[in-house]
């Protein structure tokens, strides 16, 4: 017997998807399913898949493409993460105070995710949709940057991480050293006593006999 036909959103791990692994699947709405069910939800009617970027570190969505105008929470926060302030060139407006807003205008097919997603301060927001001003080059990790109407390029100017410094290792404790022990008496060539002299060196000649 056919599934039902139902319009909604499930999301599979691509390995869960074919089987290599058994991951449960997110169906929106409701919560984790059996990736079996989640396959079969597939194969009996499936007419659309977006690919979907999540974070590493706890597989929340990145890039959700088409599928909503709003991005997520988690999306917000890397981001913020990402960029720290407006990156228009000379502004340090604090990202808190900032607006999301997609590089390529949702109007013109551009998706909701990371690599299409600045955040200007409300006044470059507005000089953004009002000149010739426009970011570009953003990706997951980094922040866009500007080009301005004459054509120059203004790189992003955000933080740039150092890694971390690990500290120094202790000091090798010193041994103590070994105590002094008494200097032994040299030990003599011979411990045995000499042997007594043989009443009979010549026992074996025919006159001993």
């Amino acid at each position: 017997m056919p599934s039902p036909k139902a319009q909604v959103l499930g999301t599979v791990p691509v390995f869960s998807l074919l089987g290599v692994t058994d991951e449960p699947a997110t169906l929106d709405g409701y919560g984790p399913i059996p990736p079996s069910m989640a396959r079969r939800l597939v194969a009996d009617g499936a007419t659309s898949f977006l690919r979907v970027l999540t974070d590493p570190r706890d597989g929340a969505p990145l890039e959700i493409g088409r599928t909503s105008y709003r991005l997520t929470k988690p999306m917000r926060q890397w981001q913020r993460l990402r960029d720290a302030k407006c990156t228009f060139p000379s502004c340090n407006n604090h990202s808190l105070d900032n607006e999301a807003d997609h590089i390529l205008a949702w109007a013109d097919g551009g998706g909701t995710g990371i690599a299409n997603l600045g955040q200007p301060c409300p006044k470059h927001h507005r000089l953004k949709h009002s000149t010739a001003w426009r970011p570009v080059g953003a990706t997951r990790d980094e922040p866009p940057g500007w080009i301005s109407p004459s054509g120059r390029s203004y790189p992003a100017e955000y933080q740039d991480w150092e890694p971390p410094s690990w500290p120094e290792p202790p000091p090798a404790q010193d041994l103590p050293e070994p105590p002094d022990w008494p200097e032994q008496p040299a030990r003599p060539d011979d411990l045995d006593p000499p042997l007594p002299l043989d009443p009979w060196p010549h026992w074996s000649s025919p006159t001993a006999a």
